[in-house]
C-alpha cells in the first residue's frame, strides 16, 4: 500500500521552542546592547537657572507746583516734601533712570551731572525728574548755582513756560542768560506783551548783564514789538541800542525789520543800514536786513529803490542766497525797465552760488524771462529747476507759454503737472484755454 503524507495547515509557521539555556543568553545579550545604546547617547543639558530679580527702583518725588520748602539744620539743610509726592509714581524718563541708578550705586550726583542731564533732556517730564532730584537733595542757602539754575529753566523749551517761569522767579540773582532765556520763551509761544513786560523789568532791575544775553533779550523784544506793532518801544530800545553801540548784527536786522513792517518807514529802516555799514569791518551786515529792505520797498510799488538797495548789497560784498535773489528778481520782474541785463546778471550771479536749481529762484527766472519775451530762456530754467518743480514753477511756464502764443506747449506743460500731482490753477487754467481759441 502506497505511504501518504498528511499536509500542514496554511498558516503562520510558530517560532521554534528554545532551551532555557538560549533564552538566558538572548536576555543577557540584550541587555548589554540596551545599556551601550544608553552610554552613547549625549546627556541633555540641564536648564539654565533664571537670573535672580532686579532690584526694585527707588521710588523718587515727583515735582509738584508748590515750592519746595527748605528748614535749616546743624548738618544742612534737609527738605519736606509735598505730601502729594509720596504717591505719585516714579518718573520713567531717561534722566530719571540715570539718576535712580546713581543713587541705587550710592553715587552723588554733582553740579555738571545735572547739567549734563539737562542739556540732553528732550521733553518737560525729563526735566522735571531732574528738577525733583536737584529738589530732594541738599540745596544751599543761596539757592542754586547760576548754571543749573539756568539749565532749569529748559522747561520753557520743552513747552511748560509756567515750571520755567516758577524756577525763574525762585532764582535769588538772576543774570543775562537768565533773562534772555525767559523774554525768548515769551516771544517764541507769541505772548508778545508778557515779553515785553518782562524785557522793561530787566531794564529796570538788571544792571550787570552781559553783552550776549542783553543781545538775544533785546532781539527777542524786537521780535515781539514786530508782530503786535509796537513801535514806541521798539525806538526805545532803539535808543538803549545806539547808547550801547550794538547797532550790528541780529539787533541791526531786527530794527530794520521792526521799520519795514511798520509803515512807509524806509527811511528809519535806511538809517538803520547806514549805521551797520559803519560797523561792517568790525561785523558784517547780515542779508537778512537787506532783504527785509528790498520786500518792503517792493511791497509798497518803489521797485528803482529796491533795485538800489540790491546794487549797494553787491557792492559791499554781502553773499547772496536764494533769499534775496528770488526778492530782487520778484522786483525785476515788475520793473518798467526792461532794456537793461540786470535779470540776466541776477542768473549768473545764481548760476555762480549754485542756487539756481532752487524753486523759488527758477520761478523768479521763468517769470523775469517770460515777461521779456524769452520763452527759450524761461524753458532753460524751468528745466534746471532740481528735484520735482513746485506749483508756482508750473505755473509760471505754462503762464509763459500762453501769454507768449504757443498754446501747445502751455497745453503740454499743463498735462505734465496733472502727471506730476499737482491742480493747475483757475488762471493758468483760463489762460490755456484762451489761448487754444485764439
Amino acid at each position: 500500500m502506497a505511504r501518504c503524507s498528511h499536509a500542514k495547515p496554511f498558516c503562520a509557521t510558530a517560532p521554534p521552542r528554545l532551551s532555557r539555556r538560549r533564552r538566558q543568553l538572548s536576555a543577557n545579550a540584550t541587555s548589554r546592547a540596551v545599556s551601550t545604546s544608553k552610554a552613547r547617547l549625549p546627556a541633555l543639558n540641564k536648564p539654565a537657572k533664571p537670573p535672580p530679580p532686579l532690584l526694585s527702583r527707588p521710588k523718587l518725588p515727583v515735582p509738584s507746583t508748590a515750592a519746595a520748602t527748605y528748614t535749616a539744620g546743624d548738618n544742612g539743610c534737609t527738605r519736606k516734601p509735598p505730601p502729594e509726592a509720596a504717591s505719585a509714581p516714579p518718573s520713567s524718563s531717561g534722566a530719571g533712570d540715570v539718576l535712580r541708578l546713581m543713587d541705587a550705586l550710592g553715587l552723588p550726583p554733582d553740579e555738571e551731572v545735572y547739567v549734563s542731564l539737562l542739556r540732553d533732556c528732550a521733553g518737560a517730564a525729563e526735566v522735571a525728574a531732574v528738577h525733583a532730584h536737584v529738589a530732594s537733595r541738599c540745596a544751599p542757602a543761596g539757592g542754586l548755582p547760576p548754571p543749573l539754575a539756568n539749565r532749569l529753566l529748559s522747561y520753557a523749551a520743552c513747552g511748560d513756560i509756567g515750571a520755567a517761569r516758577r524756577v525763574f522767579d525762585e532764582m535769588p540773582s538772576r543774570n543775562g542768560m537768565a533773562w534772555a532765556t525767559m523774554v525768548s520763551a515769551y516771544s517764541d509761544r507769541c505772548s508778545h506783551h508778557e515779553a515785553m513786560r518782562l524785557f522793561a523789568h530787566m531794564c529796570h532791575e538788571a544792571r550787570d548783564l552781559t553783552d550776549d544775553g542783553l543781545a538775544h533779550a533785546i532781539v527777542a523784544v524786537l521780535r515781539s514789538c514786530t508782530r503786535v506793532g509796537e513801535l514806541r518801544l521798539g525806538e526805545q530800545v532803539q535808543a538803549l541800542v545806539v547808547k550801547k553801540g550794538r547797532v550790528c548784527g541780529d539787533i541791526g536786522s531786527s530794527l530794520v525789520q521792526l521799520y519795514c513792517e511798520s509803515g512807509s518807514l524806509h527811511k528809519r529802516a535806511r538809517q538803520v543800514l547806514a549805521m551797520m555799514m559803519r560797523r561792517h569791518c568790525q561785523e558784517p551786515v547780515p542779508e537778512a536786513a537787506w532783504t527785509s529792505l528790498i520786500t518792503a520797498y517792493h511791497r509798497d510799488g518803489l521797485l528803482d529803490e529796491a533795485i538800489d538797495v540790491f546794487r549797494d548789497m553787491v557792492s559791499a560784498g554781502v553773499p547772496r542766497s536764494s533769499f534775496s535773489l528770488s526778492s530782487i528778481l520778484a522786483v525785476l520782474a515788475e520793473s518798467e525797465n526792461r532794456q537793461g541785463c540786470c535779470g540776466r546778471q541776477v542768473h549768473a550771479d545764481a548760476i555762480k552760488r549754485g542756487v539756481d536749481t532752487n524753486q523759488f529762484v527758477g520761478s523768479g527766472l521763468v517769470h523775469i524771462y517770460a515777461k521779456q519775451g524769452r520763452l527759450a530762456d524761461a524753458a532753460r530754467a524751468f528745466e534746471a529747476v532740481g528735484g520735482k518743480p513746485n506749483a508756482v514753477c508750473w505755473n509760471a511756464m505754462a503762464m509763459a507759454y500762453a501769454r507768449g502764443g504757443r498754446y501747445r506747449e502751455a497745453a503740454r506743460v499743463m498735462h505734465r503737472m496733472k502727471a506730476a500731482g499737482m491742480n493747475p490753477s483757475e488762471e493758468m487754467t483760463d489762460a490755456v484755454r484762451l489761448a487754444c481759441f485764439r
